[in-house]
């Protein structure tokens, strides 16, 4: 279950990311690390506790009161509020899966 749960937060980052990047936001730098390592095939390859470390620090960055989120809640366009709904609901699942 954790593999379709990383691939799923993998696939919601990296759309998060490219919203960002497309808007002119600045993207923080453990969100921009996370994005890279999904992107290139290796974040499967750090150990639980590395993945979970950043997984955090990317949450930090993009959950409620972060500048992501005041930016995603104050964008006009529905689609992406609706991208941004399933990042969170992706990154809250698989760090749970992680934290288990």
């Amino acid at each position: 279950m954790r593999n379709a749960l990383e691939a799923n937060f993998g696939r919601t980052l990296l759309n998060l990311v490219t919203h960002l990047i497309k808007n002119a936001e600045k993207v923080p730098e453990p969100v921009l690390k996370g994005a890279l390592a999904f992107e290139a095939f290796t974040w499967g390859k750090f150990d639980d506790a590395t993945k979970l470390s950043l997984l955090r620090e990317i949450a930090e960055q993009t959950e409620a009161s972060s500048a992501i989120y005041r930016h995603m809640e104050s964008y006009p366009h529905a689609f992406s509020k609706k991208l941004y709904a399933d990042y969170l609901d992706a990154l809250r699942l698989y760090k749970q899966s992680l934290e288990a």
